[in-house]
C-alpha cells in the first residue's frame, strides 16, 4: 500500500471549496492532505512534499497573473513535484498555472466576461482518460489558456474553448479547464441544474478517478 498522500491545494482567496476536496479525498486510494496557500499558511506544501505522490491543484478566483506571495510558494512545489516526476493535475485555475509555468499564454477568452455552465468536450487517446471520450463538463471561468506551451499536446478541446485541456509529452502532468472535481453545492451556486449537474458529475468524476488511480501505478522519484 502506498504510504504517500495526495496533496490537494485549494487557491481559494475566500471561501474554500470543501465539498469539492472531500469529494476527491473520498475517491483517492491513498490519503490526503489539504493545503490552503492564499488563506492559510502557504509553508505546508513543502513539509508534506516529500511524503506526496500526486498533486491536485484546484480552482481559484485568482490570476496566474497576479503577484501573491502564495503563488510563489505554489510555484515552488509545482517546480519540486515536476522534478520528481509525481502525478499533477491542474483543475481550472490550476490548469492555467501549469501551462503559464511552462511557457504557455493565459488571456481573458470573453472580454473579462465569466462564463458558467456545462459545456460538451471531446478528449483524445493522449488525454486523462487515455481514450478517446466525449461529455459533459461544469465551467466556470473568464480566462484560459490560448497558447499551450510545447512541452505540453492539446488533449482536450470544447466548441466554447479549444484549449481544454493539455497532456505532457513526457511526464505524467495534466491540466483540465472545467471542474471535473464539481459538487452539487458548486454546481448550485453558480446556477446549474440538476439535470445538467447529474451527466457532467458522473463523467466529471469518470475523469477524476482515472487520475487517481495513476498514484499508485506511475512510478515517481523518491529522492
Amino acid at each position: 500500500m502506498n504510504s504517500k498522500s495526495l496533496m490537494v491545494i485549494d487557491p481559494s482567496l475566500i471561501i474554500p471549496e470543501i465539498q469539492s476536496y472531500n469529494h476527491i479525498s473520498s475517491r483517492s486510494p491513498v490519503t490526503t492532505t489539504y493545503h490552503l496557500p492564499a488563506l492559510f499558511d502557504p509553508r505546508s506544501m513543502d513539509i508534506v512534499i516529500g511524503e506526496t505522490c500526486g498533486i491536485i491543484l484546484m480552482g481559484s478566483a485568482a490570476s496566474v497573473y497576479d503577484k501573491h506571495d502564495w503563488l510563489k510558494n505554489i510555484h515552488s512545489t509545482m517546480e519540486q513535484a515536476f522534478v520528481r516526476n509525481i502525478p499533477t493535475l491542474g483543475i481550472c485555475f490550476g490548469h492555467q498555472f501549469i501551462a503559464h509555468m511552462f511557457g504557455g499564454t493565459i488571456d481573458l477568452l470573453w472580454n473579462d466576461e465569466k462564463k458558467k455552465g456545462a459545456r460538451t468536450v471531446v478528449l483524445n487517446s493522449h488525454s486523462i482518460l487515455e481514450e478517446s471520450a466525449e461529455g459533459d463538463l461544469i465551467y466556470s471561468h473568464r480566462e484560459g489558456v490560448t497558447i499551450c506551451p510545447s512541452d505540453f499536446e492539446i488533449s482536450i478541446l470544447s466548441d466554447m474553448v479549444k484549449i481544454d485541456g493539455i497532456t505532457h509529452r513526457s511526464k505524467p502532468i495534466w491540466g483540465i479547464q472545467p471542474h471535473i472535481e464539481a459538487t452539487q453545492a458548486f454546481a448550485k451556486r453558480i446556477g446549474i441544474s440538476n439535470d445538467k449537474f447529474q451527466p457532467a458529475f458522473q463523467f466529471g468524476t469518470r475523469i477524476l478517478d482515472r487520475f487517481l488511480e495513476k498514484l499508485v501505478r506511475v512510478p515517481y522519484d523518491k529522492n
